[in-house]
C-alpha cells in the first residue's frame, strides 16, 4: 500500500503541473511514462503478493502455488485517460476554472493510480482463490480509515461461494485487500461486531434503505 500511495502522490504532483492550456498535448507527452510507472508498480506488487500467499498458506499447513496476474495494458491506459484529460475537460465544461479542473484531475488520477497498482496483488489473490481448490474462501480486510461501503463488505466475513462471490470490488482511494481462508472457521471478533452493528443500524429496512441507514450510522460513529 505504501508503494501504491507513493505512485499516487507522484501522479497528483504531475497533474498539478499540467499544461492546462494544451491538455491533450501534455497528456500525450507524459502518458507513456505514467503508464510505465503504473505497470511497474502493478507487477512488483503482484510478485510480492505471490510470495506472501505462499508463506501465508504454509503457515496454515497448506501447499499453494499462487496464480500471478499480469497487468492489463489497455485497461490501465483507458483508466488513466478517463481520470486524466477527460476528467479535466469534463470539469472545465462545468466550471470554466482551469485551476479547479486541474485539482479535480489530480485527485482522480491519484486515486486511479493507487487502484491500478493495487490491482496487482488484489487480482493475484482473487485469481488464486478461483483456480486453486485448496483455498476455501476469502474475506475483505480494511486498512486505515474504512468507508461505510467497505465496512459493509468487511462485515460479510469470509465468503465461500466460489462462483457467486469471486469478485473483489474496490474503489479509488480504497485500501482494502482480500485475504484467503483455507478452512471454515468462526468469524473474528471485529467481523462479529460489524454484523451486530449492521443489524442494529438497519433494523426495519431493506435494500437501498438499509445501505443508506448504514451509511448514516457509520458517518455518525466516525
Amino acid at each position: 500500500m505504501r508503494l501504491a500511495e507513493l505512485i499516487g502522490r507522484r501522479l497528483h504532483t504531475t497533474a498539478m503541473l499540467a499544461d492546462t492550456a494544451n491538455i491533450n498535448s501534455w497528456w500525450e507527452a507524459i502518458s507513456p511514462r505514467v503508464q510505465k510507472e503504473i505497470i511497474t508498480g502493478h507487477s512488483a506488487l503482484a510478485r510480492l503478493a505471490r510470495d506472501y500467499l505462499r508463506l501465508h498458506a504454509a503457515a496454515e499447513g497448506v501447499v499453494l502455488e499462487p496464480v500471478l496476474v499480469q497487468p492489463n495494458l489497455q485497461q490501465i491506459a483507458e483508466a488513466l485517460r478517463v481520470t486524466g484529460p477527460v476528467a479535466f475537460k469534463t470539469h472545465m465544461t462545468i466550471s470554466g476554472d482551469e485551476a479547479a479542473s486541474a485539482r479535480v484531475m489530480a485527485t482522480r488520477l491519484q486515486g486511479a493510480g493507487e487502484r491500478l497498482v493495487m490491482a496487482g496483488p488484489r487480482a493475484t489473490t482473487m485469481q488464486t482463490f478461483r483456480r486453486r481448490r485448496v483455498v476455501e474462501g476469502w474475506r475483505r480486510v480494511g486498512q486505515g480509515k474504512t468507508c461505510a461501503f467497505c465496512l459493509m463488505l468487511v462485515g460479510r466475513g469470509a465468503v465461500y461461494r466460489r462462483y457467486e462471490s469471486a469478485r473483489f470490488r474496490s474503489h479509488d482511494h480504497c485500501h482494502c485487500i482480500p485475504v484467503l481462508a483455507y478452512r471454515r472457521e468462526v468469524e473474528p471478533p471485529h467481523v462479529l461486531r460489524l454484523q451486530e452493528q449492521w443489524r442494529q443500524a438497519t433494523a426495519g429496512t431493506t435494500g437501498p434503505e438499509a445501505v443508506a441507514a448504514w451509511r448514516r450510522y457509520v458517518e455518525g460513529q466516525q
